[in-house]
């Protein structure tokens, strides 16, 4: 199976030659690897541009942009369908997809062939990930610990998924809705831990982003952006209270309330209903993964 990354990335200079690396010395190599510029202004395209004259897999293209912000959200995905569009005319074949960020470290060299490998073996993997994680003064420290939630700074995903699900979305949120539509469209969504990835630069603490209250403001509009019921603002207020703390807590639900009663939906009336046949299904923890399917 052909391999395509797509990496968007916009003044990445402090990490970018760290995730350069991490691909280059993996034990398989993509078929091709197309890096995003969104009109950096830092070292980040001439840090790039070194390791594509090394490696002719790595492909450099530039995208003239008007924003200082690195991008997030509709943007991420604007540049990610790009790369899409870019793969096609430059008659690049894949079978699976990757939208991989410039800030990630890939810790094992086997980690790309043990993907690809998921995919050939379980023709019903529909989107994969490793699993993300940073460190803090608190050690090494997980993203995200549901297993059916594949993570948006590195996600595969196979060519018949991504168009049977309609692509990706270009709002916030997009990397929850695609494993909804994904497993409601009779794909498994799976997170492989024994894979972890680590990511310098955690979107709601990083500065470019607007820091700790942007971030938790744009998961609360994510949330309401994919259709999520109200109780999940609750759920979520309540992991936040315990792991990180009460102001951190009592802000995402502030924003949940605002989010709940100044905007709609930007999913479908069907993909709503597929949202919550989903969050039956997350209550019930009825999920399949590949260890519980026939090959």
């Amino acid at each position: 199976m052909k391999l395509l990354i797509i990496t968007p990335f916009k003044n990445e200079e402090v990490s970018v030659g760290q995730t350069l690396a991490s691909v280059v010395r993996q034990s398989v190599h993509p078929a091709a690897w197309l890096l995003m510029d969104d009109g950096s202004v830092d070292e980040s395209p001439r840090i790039v541009q070194e390791y594509a004259a090394q490696y002719p897999f790595i492909k450099y293209y530039r995208r003239e942009s008007g924003s200082g912000a690195r991008a997030t959200g509709n943007n991420v995905v604007d540049l990610f369908n790009l790369g899409l569009k870019v793969a096609e005319e430059m008659e690049i074949g894949w079978d699976i997809v990757s939208k991989l960020d410039a800030d990630l470290v890939i810790q094992k060299d086997d980690y790309l062939a043990f993907l690809v490998e998921k995919f050939k073996r379980y023709p019903k993997l529909g989107i994969a990930s490793g699993a993300t994680f940073i460190i803090n003064d608190k050690g090494k420290v997980i993203e995200s610990k549901h297993r059916w939630h594949t993570q948006g700074p590195n996600k595969f995903y196979r060519k018949e998924c991504l168009e049977a699900i309609g692509g990706l979305r270009p709002f916030k949120g997009w990397d929850g809705i695609d494993n909804i539509l994904a497993r409601d469209k009779g794909y498994i969504t799976e997170k492989f831990f024994e894979q972890d990835v680590l990511h310098l630069y955690p979107t709601q603490t990083r500065d470019a982003e607007g820091g700790v209250r942007q971030g938790l403001r744009r998961e609360a509009y994510g949330y309401r952006n994919m259709g999520y019921p109200f109780f999940m603002y609750l759920f979520k207020a309540g992991k936040l209270l315990k792991e990180r703390s009460m102001y951190e807590g009592c802000l995402f639900l502030m924003y949940g309330i605002k989010a709940t009663l100044v905007s709609r939906p930007l999913v479908s009336k069907h993909e709503a209903r597929a949202v919550r046949r989903f969050m039956a299904k997350r209550v019930e923890n009825k999920f399949t993964y590949t260890n519980s399917t026939t090959l």
